[in-house]
């Protein structure tokens, strides 16, 4: 089997899974939630944390904060997400965060060619456990309530 072949047939197993541990409901209250924004702490090398409202945009193709003064630039293309991980992973965490924060409200996202981390900071558990699933169910291409709702229904026809 090609590695391209593999890897398709890795993504819908993963979209599979996804699924079974999410509920449509679920996945649906964090798209809600993310769209209307959570205020977290944006931690950068060499600086104290800044505290910023982080929201989907409304086509859920971008990750977006403000306030910033370079505007166009405060955006996360979903598409360009590589992973998300939880706690603190990170350089970035192990450099300035250790000991802290609680690692249940830590995840960084890393994203772009160059695999940049954004490390963010919620102010509870749930926050965090609610942008980490949402980011991961959009990674997973599916980023649509219809396409959602297709998948859930043949999946409770066919399960796996």
């Amino acid at each position: 089997m090609s590695y391209w072949n593999l890897e398709k047939k890795n993504s819908v197993q993963y979209r599979r899974h996804f699924l079974v541990d999410n509920s449509l409901f679920h996945v649906e209250r964090c798209m809600s939630v993310m769209q209307s924004g959570t205020q977290m702490i944006k931690l950068k090398r060499g600086t104290k944390g800044l505290v910023r409202l982080f929201y989907l945009d409304e086509h859920r193709t971008r990750l977006r904060w403000r306030p910033s003064r370079k505007s166009e630039k405060a955006k996360i293309l979903i598409d360009s997400i590589y992973k998300v991980t939880e706690g603190r992973q990170s350089e970035i965490f192990h450099r300035q965060a250790e000991g802290s924060f609680d690692p249940s409200c830590c995840f960084t996202i890393y994203h772009g060619n160059h695999m940049e981390s954004l490390d963010l900071i919620t102010s509870n558990p749930e926050e965090a456990r609610t942008w980490i699933t949402g980011l991961k169910y959009l990674m997973a291409g599916i980023s649509d309530e219809d396409s959602l709702a297709k998948r859930q229904r043949t999946h409770d026809q066919y399960p796996p």
